[in-house]
């Protein structure tokens, strides 16, 4: 079975919102997010968020290939393009077409989605990027590096997990560096266009956690990378990059911080859905009587004084 595209796991009897986990570099649809067996979204959220659609998008995060004509040349763009794109078509009823929409991502899939929702502001209404970007309310981000890392730390923490000797994605690591173009654009552009949706119903609510514990002696993404600052709350979780996004039992602390903000952004509200306070003013103005509340009145008695 390919590891590309996405992929549905589980769909409640009526869905109200749609979950997409998007895992990170050299991710997998699915062992992302497996520990000791358990696909812990697929295992635990149906019983804990009964009306939702669970599905995983799958990309090519690859940095290590064993020949140059694997490297694929894509682009944070182009994989948050092909996102939404798909996840359009995964959309395409009329009772899902406009359904709230949370990611949870992983490392470098978090920033997949966060371009995604740049892109959205950007795009001409109608189109795939746009269509899936404007329904989004919440992004749960596990250990992404936002403000990058040495390249050196990125380059021992692949040799370190794969242990092999075989051509490397450049593109994809420069992509993760400090002050990368890539990241650069991310940094204005993503805190711009949440700070400017959350002054309309179009709220998106986020949530970054980090790692704090190093993963083959190194610690990935900092805390001081992990987040911008003033777009969303942070939160630790106890645990090394690989394993920031897997949990092996509900009773996890992880899991249940995450289950917790999930949870948040679902019945999260906005304020301007709510009906404006009621004033009592009324005016009368020679036998005419403004309401300036622009609601029925009920006038019991009335002495008008000339």
């Amino acid at each position: 079975m390919s590891n590309y595209g996405v992929s549905t796991w589980y769909t409640g009897e009526k869905p109200e919102v749609d979950i997409v986990f998007v895992h990170g570099l050299r991710g997998h649809r699915e062992k992302t997010w497996t520990k000791d067996g358990h696909l812990w979204p697929k295992e635990y959220l149906p019983t804990d968020i009964e009306n939702c659609r669970l599905m995983s998008f799958g990309y090519d995060s690859n940095v290590i290939h064993s020949s140059q004509a694997e490297i694929t040349q894509g682009s944070l763009t182009s994989d948050a393009r092909c996102l939404c794109a798909l996840l359009k078509d995964e959309r395409s009823t009329p009772e899902s077409e406009t359904r709230p929409l949370i990611f949870v991502a992983h490392s470098l899939g978090g920033l997949v989605c966060a371009e995604a929702v740049i892109l959205g502001d950007r795009n001409v209404a109608g189109d795939s990027v746009n269509a899936i970007a404007r329904y989004i309310k919440g992004i749960i981000f596990l250990g992404t590096p936002f403000a990058g890392s040495h390249l050196a730390k990125w380059g021992n923490f692949v040799r370190a997990i794969f242990n092999v000797v075989k051509k490397t994605d450049q593109k994809t690591l420069k992509t993760l560096v400090e002050d990368s173009n890539d990241l650069k654009h991310l940094g204005v552009a993503f805190p711009e266009v949440i700070r400017k949706r959350n002054e309309t119903p179009e709220k998106v609510k986020v949530t970054f956690f980090y790692e704090t514990l190093d993963t083959f002696g190194v610690r990935v993404v900092e805390e001081s990378s992990s987040a911008y600052v003033g777009v969303g709350e942070v939160l630790p979780i106890r645990a090394n990059h690989l394993d920031i996004c897997k949990f092996a039992s509900p009773e996890e602390d992880g899991y249940k911080l995450v289950k917790a903000k999930l949870l948040e952004i679902i019945h999260a509200r906005d304020t301007r859905d709510s009906p404006e306070p009621r004033s009592n003013t009324i005016n009368n103005y020679g036998n005419k009587v403004l309401n300036q509340a622009m609601r029925d009145i009920n006038i019991t008695s009335q002495t008008n004084t000339f």
